[in-house]
């Protein structure tokens, strides 16, 4: 008996192994299938991939360009406004400088004036009508 029970370990081991090596042949396949589908995937992102990241390269660029102008156009409208802001001062200075040297001279002599104008043309009003009446 022990030479049948030999007999019948070696055939289960023939057996088992011829198994295994069915089972590794298919799985070797299925391996090699599913590497050549990885593959191809991996070129058509490879493919897909270039010409989106190269518009999102250009993208950057326009993006940093864009904000590179508006800092630079910021900074001069800023200048822009400091200059106005300094011409305004300067104005409000000068109207202050002329009020304080003209501005008590000035004003008795604009009411004068207005006075001999209102005056004037009362007496040219007054003339001309005695004219036509008469």
């Amino acid at each position: 008996m022990t030479q049948n029970m030999v007999v019948a370990a070696l055939v289960i081991l023939a057996v088992v192994s011829l198994v295994w090596t069915v089972v590794l042949v298919a799985v070797f396949l299925e391996l090699r299938r599913l590497a050549r589908r990885v593959e191809g995937f991996i070129h058509t992102l490879e493919l897909d991939l270039r010409p989106v990241l190269q518009q999102a390269r250009e993208g950057i660029q326009s993006a940093a360009k864009a904000y590179q102008g508006i800092a630079e156009g910021t900074e001069r409208l800023r200048g822009a406004l400091a200059a106005l802001e300094e011409a305004g001062e300067n104005i409000r200075a000068t109207t202050s400088v002329v009020r304080a040297v003209f501005g008590s001279r000035l004003v008795p002599i604009a009411s004068i004036l207005a006075g001999v104008r209102v005056g004037a043309r009362t007496l040219w009003k007054l003339y001309t009508r005695r004219r036509k009446s008469s």
